[in-house]
């Protein structure tokens, strides 16, 4: 905690000040980069990828009534007849419109979890959105919308899409059919499209994306008129767009962490009573005082410890989950992952505190590959500390939002490799319970009296006092879990 608190405060430090420097950052709408003077979005296809290929078309006969446009490149058969402008390295913003659509498409939608239907024949004729994953399989009719928070997978052996929007918040729409048939919207800001199938005829179509992939004999598409006037010329700012999506994953997370543990152990909430939000005023620079508010769970894992959850959702966006053992001798997990907008910073460290030393925890020799996994991404060292004599190990990287589901399955498998190894780790006994307790309470009076700048900041704002209480009986839990002869 304490180091991703040193390198939490000084990035927030710097992301304020931007804020302060450039007004229109939170603003809530802006223009879009393409012609101000057009009245709807003059594209059938946008991808706003720079990559090579971020729109690409694998048919063999390609036509296409409208214009097409990447911030990357257009790769297409030399069969292509395109009917309009095709402009690559574009630079043109993403338009992001959830609110127009949520308005104009889903204000009366019904409002269910993860879908998923599978049959010969699949009729669509009532608007869904979904807080998960949607998953169509079928000879689909579809004469509705369909939004979900996650991916949209579309297959069968014939797919009719008829005056709908197809909609992934955040992650992708696939379409996987004999032949596919389309009049409507697809749109996904963050996410890709790709179609496969031996035909594909879009009529009165608009296709939104970070990347767009077709796949197959023939493609015909005629530019969607009626779609663009919803689109239109103004949208969200991607800053305000990608803020509601690191809310959504901080959520996600969370979720995840309790249903991993879950399958594992029985897990209890526990009232974590004037501890449950906290709110602290930090300065920030000379005059500048910013206000967080930290939403915190706690939770007892049965034969195992506890567990909390902290997160803050303000200017600043933050989530840290502690799993703390007392049972047996393994390793306690803390992860600080922090958001600035695009940018992630992701800690995963493991404090072995081990009874019998660290170096006999069976559950280092597999934790230790992780680093080699992930050596792909940006190593962000944390400042040293005291801390760093207890730690035994840690990942620490730095990525953007596009590396979410990576660094998201490190801290899944981070939490999954130590649980599988605590099936086969035998619970402490009376005497060993007392030396673990004793190691992790010597670790957490550390944090509190050798403060790093997050606990000093906790400090300041709490007082040390009732820094000490929330560190032990709820961060923690070191006063739940004293052991009985102790």
């Amino acid at each position: 905690m304490e180091k991703y608190g040193l390198k939490k405060l000084t990035a927030m430090a710097m992301a304020f000040t931007a804020t302060l420097a450039v007004p229109n950052t939170l603003s809530v709408l802006t223009a879009s980069a393409y012609n101000a003077n057009d009245t709807v979005f003059p594209y059938t296809m946008f991808a706003s990828s720079d990559d090579e290929g971020a729109i690409t078309i694998n048919s063999k006969h390609f036509c296409i009534n409208g214009s097409m446009a990447s911030n990357g490149t257009i790769s297409t058969s030399q069969r292509a007849n395109i009917n309009g402008a095709k402009t690559e390295n574009a630079d043109i913003d993403m338009p992001f419109i959830s609110s127009s659509l949520d308005e104009s498409y889903f204000s009366n939608a019904d409002t269910i979890d993860d879908y998923s239907i599978s049959d010969n024949n699949v009729n669509i004729n009532t608007s869904l959105d979904v807080a998960g994953d949607a998953s169509i399989n079928g000879n689909i009719n579809m004469h509705s919308s369909i939004k979900a928070d996650e991916d949209i997978n579309i297959s069968g052996n014939v797919c009719n899409i008829n005056n709908s929007v197809i909609y992934s918040e955040f992650g992708d729409v696939v379409i996987d059919s004999d032949n596919v048939n389309l009049n409507g919207l697809i749109y996904a800001p963050l996410g890709n499209v790709v179609i496969t199938a031996n035909n594909v005829n879009l009529n009165n179509t608009v296709i939104i994306a970070d990347t767009i992939t077709l796949n197959a004999n023939n493609v015909n598409a005629n530019y969607g008129r009626s779609y663009a006037k919803v689109i239109g010329t103004d949208s969200e700012t991607k800053s305000s767009y990608i803020k509601k999506y690191n809310s959504y994953l901080m959520d996600k997370e969370a979720d995840n962490i309790l249903n991993i543990i879950s399958k594992y152990y029985t897990v209890t909430p526990v009232d974590a009573g004037e501890f449950s939000n906290i709110g602290i005023s930090a300065p920030l620079a000379p005059g500048y005082v910013v206000s967080m508010d930290f939403e915190v769970q706690q939770y007892d894992v049965e034969g195992y410890g506890n567990l909390s959850i902290m997160k803050t959702d303000g200017i600043q966006q933050m989530s840290t989950i502690v799993l703390t053992p007392y049972y047996q001798d393994l390793p306690l997990i803390s992860t600080d992952y922090m958001f600035n907008g695009e940018n992630r910073i992701s800690y995963v460290e493991f404090y072995g505190l081990g009874v019998n030393g660290d170096e006999n925890m069976p559950v280092f020799d597999s934790l230790r590959e992780l680093p080699d996994k992930y050596q792909e991404f940006a190593d962000k060292a944390p400042s040293s500390g005291w801390f760093d004599e207890v730690r035994t190990m840690g990942l620490f990287k730095a990525s953007d939002y596009k590396a979410d589901e990576a660094m998201e399955n490190m801290l899944y498998e981070s939490f999954e490799i130590t649980l599988d190894a605590s099936t086969s780790t035998p619970q402490l006994d009376a005497e060993q319970r007392v030396v673990k307790h004793d190691m992790i309470q010597n670790y957490v009076d550390n944090l509190i009296s050798n403060p790093g700048i997050s606990t000093a900041i906790f400090n300041m704002c709490l007082g040390q006092e009732t820094t000490s209480r929330f560190f032990n009986d709820v961060f923690f839990g070191t006063n739940k879990y004293i052991p009985e002869n102790k």
